[in-house]
């Protein structure tokens, strides 16, 4: 008989969709550690700041007591 215990690992969080959990959205990919997507959005100097802005009005909006959600017109 085996004693060994499950361990759960914690839910990685997506980098490009701050606050959501990483769905595997791509095929043969374990989390954003090796996701294809992920690499390519924080290698580049541009869309790598997109992300910081949103998580940042993000943070903003939940601390002003919004849904959290920007304006995808702005």
């Amino acid at each position: 008989m085996s004693t060994a215990t499950r361990t759960t690992r914690p839910a990685a969080s997506c980098p490009i969709r701050p606050g959501e959990p990483c769905t595997l959205c791509q095929v043969d990919v374990t989390g954003p550690q090796d996701c294809g997507l992920v690499w390519l959005v924080m290698g580049d100097d541009e869309l790598r700041a997109g992300v910081r802005r949103t998580r940042l009005d993000r943070q903003v909006a939940q601390r002003v007591g919004g849904s959290g959600r920007t304006n995808p017109t702005s």
